[in-house]
């Protein structure tokens, strides 16, 4: 028998007077076994580009594979629309983008967990996915309590910098809200304008200005001279770099599950293997893997992570 799926409706007062214009109406995939079992885990998916939730894609195939293997136990697993207008979203606040740590932490985590009687939460996903669910849980032990980190942003320099200069072009001569107009009226993006939007999305999470709300990019656009500024900006919310800050929180967690493919497009196994790594010094528990691939098309790692994740919260 396949899992139930079923749309919840939320309206978001966090996302309400967000500066895209983005809407605050969303729905909720909800999977879940057709018994529902008091206090079985909640587990989260955190989206790596935009997506808004759907049936028959890659990630319901693995789920109901999973669940026919019976290693999805009683859980209740969700896929939230979190898309926004740059096509990317760190799940953190941002005055330039909208309050997507407040809308998970304080809106959905409290309705799912009261509609379906769920216990222990876990959030995983892909790149900005897996970032989102490591800087969650190391925010909100208490709320929180395991993640799965598949090849998530990590190492930022060997991850945003090459895609600099092909932003610098892509902007030079434009402004931010003229580029943004012209993207918007678009049906079919070019891999320079989708690495173009992540420097402009992650600019918006991690350095915008608070006068403005604008994004303010690492680079100049006239010169393409490197802001050493606004690098340092970026360089605090990289796991590599805030993993020790977090320690103490991260050693509360009951599950930490890390991976990354060794031919990984944007160099991630640097990052990852190093946040392994630092992990290990700092006496932090988890399980670390890296598999023979690349960065994309990778929804089956949730095949060894959604297992893990649920035989843990369930202790």
């Amino acid at each position: 028998m396949s899992l139930i799926s079923e749309l919840v409706d939320i309206k978001s007062k966090a996302l309400e007077n967000n500066p895209l214009g983005d809407p605050v109406d969303r729905k909720i995939l909800v999977f879940h076994p057709d018994k529902l079992v008091t206090g079985a885990p909640l587990l989260i998916e955190m989206a790596g580009l935009n997506g808004t939730p759907k049936l028959n894609n890659r990630f319901s195939q693995v789920l109901n594979k999973l669940h026919k293997k019976d290693l999805l136990g009683n859980a209740v697993i969700i896929n939230p629309d979190f898309s926004t207008k740059y096509h990317v979203n760190q799940y953190i606040n941002s005055p330039a983008v909208g309050n997507y740590e407040d809308f998970l932490v304080k809106e959905i985590i409290p309705l799912i967990s009261e509609k379906f009687e769920t216990g222990k939460v876990g959030l995983f996903g892909k790149s900005s996915g897996g970032f989102g669910s490591y800087t969650l849980a190391s925010r909100y032990p208490e709320i929180i309590s395991g993640f799965a980190d598949h090849f998530g942003d990590s190492g930022f320099e060997y991850v945003y910098i090459p895609d600099i200069p092909i932003a610098y072009r892509e902007l030079h001569g434009t402004s931010l809200t003229a580029y943004m107009e012209k993207m918007a009226q678009k049906d079919d993006l070019t891999d320079n304008e989708i690495r173009t939007l992540n420097i402009i999305g992650m600019s918006a999470f991690y350095s915008y200005n608070n006068e403005n709300h604008l994004p303010e990019l690492p680079f100049d656009t006239e010169t393409g001279m490197f802001n050493e500024d606004i690098w340092k900006k970026w360089s605090g919310y990289d796991p590599v770099n805030n993993v020790e800050s977090n320690a103490s929180n991260l050693r509360k967690l009951d599950a930490i599950y890390l991976d990354v493919g060794t031919k990984d497009e944007y160099s991630l196994y640097m990052g990852m293997r190093t946040l392994h790594k630092k992990m290990e010094l700092l006496d932090i528990k988890h399980t670390y893997m890296e598999f023979n691939g690349g960065h994309f098309y990778n929804t089956p790692r949730y095949e060894e992570s959604l297992p893990y994740l649920i035989a843990k919260l369930n202790e």
